[in-house]
């Protein structure tokens, strides 16, 4: 399901997010991924207090409304990528090209990790303060990288940063327009997210978006919309998508 949060960050062209996966193996990526969005769940969880599992009609309304209310914060939260590039519609393309994929990754997400209930009736289920999965996932995100993954983005460190500024501008905006509450409060529900079915949800979605191949026409991309530095980087995408392409016509 998409969780604020996570609907934010679906229209996020974060660098960061993209090029974590250079140093490590699909399975870990996956597996630290779930790991840290458990972890925040786990966090945001309000002790002792519980609330309705939503209705499948009730998520989707909520979702969609989510959903525009992240778009509407990051067309004017892009500028902050003009201090890297002059092209910033050009890099805003880059990722716009890409959001029916995004899109589809999420519904399959979505339908495999069940998350909803067939009926307004649905169990109670412990509460997960939104607000706080926006805090606590912030704070994740924005722990400096150490080791070799360090080293390995110190290039393109200045890209990172600007991401991590349009990231901040997004939640800000996001949780502006939900002042006076999340449409999950207003209807008295929350989705229900199981750390093993959202685990397995997202190792299957995943594979079959090609992460690689997406991440290397996004890596050309906005290397022609002026972040030339990324250009070292691209030739590493296109090699682990061979690789993955060569794994599954032979396996």
């Amino acid at each position: 399901a998409r969780s604020s949060a996570g609907m934010s960050l679906t229209r996020v062209p974060s660098i960061l997010l993209a090029f974590i996966v250079l140093s490590r193996a699909q399975d870990e990526i996956i597996d630290e991924l779930g790991s840290e969005g458990s972890a925040i769940l786990s966090e945001s969880r309000i002790k002792g207090v519980f609330v309705r599992q939503c209705s499948c009609e009730e998520q989707l309304q909520c979702t969609e409304e989510m959903k525009k209310q992240a778009d509407s914060c990051t067309y004017p939260c892009f500028s902050h990528f003009n201090k890297i590039t002059d092209k910033p519609d050009d890099l805003r393309q880059c990722f716009d090209d890409k959001l029916e994929i995004v899109d589809n990754f999420i519904n399959c997400f979505s339908h495999r990790v069940d998350s909803c209930v067939n009926h307004q009736n649905g169990p109670m289920i412990p509460k997960t303060s939104i607000a706080s999965i926006f805090t606590n996932g912030e704070q994740r995100l924005n722990k400096p990288p150490t080791g070799t993954l360090a080293a390995l983005i110190a290039p393109i460190k200045h890209y990172l940063d600007a991401a991590g500024v349009f990231a901040t501008c997004v939640k800000d905006c996001f949780i502006e327009k939900n002042r006076d509450g999340y449409c999950f409060d207003r209807l008295g529900c929350q989705p229900l997210i199981s750390d093993a079915k959202a685990q397995a949800s997202l190792r299957t979605c995943t594979k079959r978006m090609q992460w690689k191949r997406q991440a290397g026409e996004v890596c050309e991309c906005s290397v022609n919309a002026g972040l030339t530095d990324l250009k070292q980087y691209c030739s590493m995408f296109k090699l682990m998508a061979r690789r993955s392409g060569n794994h599954r016509t032979h396996g």
